[in-house]
Order: C-alpha cells, then sequence, then structure tokens
C-alpha cells in the first residue's frame, strides 16, 4: 500500500493536534480543580453539580439574610436596654421623690429632671435602624411612631412587626409596635368594673365608679335585700355572697355606696340608678387597665410640681413607681422575645453552615478533579505528545529524495 506525503502529514497533524487537545484539557482541570469543566465533560454530573450550586447560592442568600436580621436585633436590643434603663432611673426618681424630707424646690428639681427623661424616651421611640426606617412604627417604616408633648402623646405606626426571610421556612420579627412597647402599660389593678348580675331582675344600673384611695384589686358585691336595702359581700372570701355581709346599706338612687363600706378606708365608690329589684346583686372585679409610658412620667411630673406632700401625693409617686415597674417589665418582655429570636439566629445559621460544607462536598465529589490522577495523566499525555513530535519528524524525512544523491 503506497502512502502519499499529504496523507502522512494529515495523520500526523491530526495525531498532534488530538494530544494537544487532551493536554489542554488535563491542564484545564488542574488549574481550575475541576474535572468537569464543560457539561460535554460528563452531562450527568454537570446538572446534579448545577443543583447543588442552586441550592448552596440560597443558602448563602440566607446567610446574608440571617447577618441582617443579627444586626437588625442587636440595634433593637441595644435600644430596649437604655429603655428598660430609663423606666428603672423613673422608679428611682419616684423613690427619692417619695421622701418625707423633701421641700418643693427639691421637687422641681426631680421634675425638670423627668421632663429630660420624657424628651430622651420621646427620642428613643422614635429611633430609626441602619436603613432609615422607624424601629417601633409596626409596618410603617417610613412614619415617624410617636408625636406630642406633655400634654399628651399620639401613636402613628401600626400594630405589626417587619420580618426579614432568614430561611425556607422561617420569617424572624425585627421591629416591634410601639403601641404594644409604650401605649399599653398595665396598671396593675388600679382599675375597676362594676357590672350588674345577669340574673336581675330590677332596672337598677350602674351609673359611675372611681377610685378614691389606694385600689388593691378587691373584689366585692353588692346584693340588695329589699327595693331600697342592700349588703356588701368580699367576694374574694365569699364568692357567691351566702356568708356574712361585710356592711349593710340604705339604697338612694345617686349616691355612691363605699368599698370597703367605711368611708374612712373606702378605695373605690361604686353609684347606682334605677330601681334594684330584691336579690338583685352587682359585682366589683379588678381590671387590668392601661396607660401609656408618657402619660405615667407626664403625671408624675404634675404630681411633682402641684401635688402638693399630703395623702394624695404619696398615693400619686406611689402609682408611679407601681407603673414605671409594669412599663419595664413590659419592656423586658418584649427584650426577651428579642433575645429568643437572636438565638433562633444562631440555631439557623450554624444549620445553614453545615449546609454548606455538605453542598461543597457533593459538589467536589461530583466536579471535583482527582489531583494525584490528573497529574498523573497529564504526564503521560505529555509524553505522548513529544513521542508523536518526534514521529512526525522522522516520518517527514521519509522521502526517496532523502537518498539520492
Amino acid at each position: 500500500m503506497r502512502i502519499s506525503t499529504a496523507q502522512i502529514y494529515d495523520t500526523n497533524v491530526g495525531n498532534i493536534t488530538r494530544q494537544q487537545s487532551d493536554l489542554l484539557k488535563l491542564q484545564n482541570q488542574l488549574s481550575t480543580g475541576k474535572r468537569v469543566v464543560t457539561p460535554s465533560d460528563d452531562p450527568i454530573a454537570a446538572a446534579r453539580a448545577l443543583e447543588v450550586s442552586q441550592s448552596a447560592q440560597q443558602v448563602q442568600l440566607q446567610k446574608e439574610a440571617q447577618g441582617t436580621a443579627n444586626d437588625k436585633l442587636s440595634s433593637l436590643d441595644s435600644r430596649l436596654g437604655s429603655i428598660s434603663d430609663l423606666f428603672a432611673y423613673v422608679h428611682e426618681r419616684a423613690i427619692q421623690a417619695g421622701s418625707a424630707t423633701l421641700n418643693q424646690s427639691d421637687r422641681d428639681s426631680i421634675a425638670a429632671d423627668m421632663q429630660a427623661q420624657f424628651d430622651s424616651l420621646m427620642s428613643m421611640a422614635n429611633a430609626t435602624d441602619e436603613n432609615g426606617e422607624y424601629m417601633f412604627s409596626g409596618y410603617k417604616g417610613d412614619v415617624q411612631p410617636f408625636t406630642g408633648s406633655l400634654t399628651g402623646v399620639s401613636y402613628a405606626g401600626d400594630q405589626g412587626q417587619r420580618t426579614v426571610h432568614v430561611s425556607s421556612s422561617r420569617n424572624i420579627p425585627v421591629s416591634l409596635s410601639g403601641d404594644e412597647l409604650l401605649m399599653r402599660i398595665r396598671t396593675s389593678g388600679q382599675s375597676f368594673n362594676a357590672q350588674p348580675s345577669i340574673g336581675n331582675t330590677g332596672t337598677g344600673t350602674v351609673s359611675s365608679s372611681t377610685v378614691v384611695g389606694t385600689y388593691a384589686g378587691g373584689q366585692y358585691g353588692i346584693r340588695f335585700t329589699s327595693a331600697t336595702t342592700y349588703d356588701v359581700f368580699d367576694r374574694a372570701a365569699d364568692p357567691a355572697m351566702t356568708g356574712a355581709a361585710m356592711a349593710s346599706g340604705t339604697y338612694t338612687a345617686g349616691a355612691p355606696i363605699n368599698l370597703p363600706p367605711a368611708p374612712a378606708t373606702a378605695e373605690i365608690q361604686v353609684t347606682l340608678n334605677g330601681a334594684p329589684a330584691t336579690n338583685d346583686s352587682f359585682a366589683v372585679n379588678p381590671s387590668a387597665g392601661t396607660t401609656d409610658a408618657f402619660t405615667m412620667i407626664s403625671d408624675f411630673i404634675t404630681n411633682l410640681r402641684t401635688g402638693g406632700s399630703g395623702p394624695a401625693y404619696y398615693a400619686a409617686i406611689q402609682d408611679t413607681m407601681s407603673l414605671a415597674d409594669s412599663a419595664q417589665e413590659n419592656v423586658l418582655r418584649l427584650r426577651a422575645q428579642t433575645g429568643s429570636h437572636q438565638l433562633e439566629l444562631d440555631s439557623l445559621g450554624s444549620v445553614a453552615d453545615d449546609l454548606s460544607l455538605q453542598y461543597a462536598d457533593r459538589t467536589q465529589r461530583l466536579i471535583g478533579v482527582d489531583y494525584a490522577s490528573a497529574i498523573s495523566d497529564f504526564q503521560l499525555q505529555n509524553t505522548f505528545l513529544e513521542a508523536s513530535r518526534n514521529t512526525f519528524v522522522k516520518t517527514t524525512n521519509l522521502s526517496l529524495f532523502s537518498f539520492l544523491s
């Protein structure tokens, strides 16, 4: 069989080109650390690696969101800590204001300090985060939540909590409603409600009720023994009002009834109207009333400046101390929730780190290069290429003209 010079050249050039391509492929694998450089290298592994890569990217986005949420919660926790410290300070100053050794100048000095604390609370309540959104306006991050002065403060936010999507199934709250934080401070039993019993047959109604002393949250009952007489019971000790009455009285429509009955120790007064029938009854129960933190400080200031030093003044001071405690407890409750969310983020972060390692390992097993094998193949392929080049040089000299002289 005769082989032409052109065929010799074409065959050798093709061999060298193919071997150079194989060598380049191995060089790419070694330089990139990937066995599958292009999908054509291993279509199935490339497809699986793409799925794993997308999952890994999703986890990375979640980790970034978790970092953002943690930053927001840290800032929120710092603000809540400052507000809690302020309420503790108000309580401390209320204790000082209750000293019988103070004169009006001393009380005015405390009032001036409380005015500064009021302004400080207003500033903290309108705090913004790193994005310029108000932290305590609920969903309305662009709306200033609190406006007003000592005469009254209003809330313009809503009841919502902004959230950050930190995992496939979890949104973490990163803000608070200022209404829950500052506008609904429990009054610790200083209010009550008086209501007629369902089975009443007369026309008696509760027209008014008021606190006249320091209400300790007692439960009282009024039962009419006739259309014009009634008994007063301690329902905490005698819920069914079947035992001995605390006192008896004569009913006059519109006249207040003292509870407890003795006027000197009365805590509250209930005024009835209409014509109660025999055995009609009315129940008095403590009511968990609410006030706002700004009113608490404002009333404290007013009492300091105008309350004098009589029993009413000291009762108001006691009320301020109680409300400051309630306000601080409310802040601590919300701060505990914030801390719980931060712990949850730590757990989610650990899960995300583990997933990232698993995905990286899976990707390496799918498309990663085995360096020992790849280096060995590279050396072998390089030897083949050199042999092909040397063979090509020698075969190109196999011509009859080379032997004619």
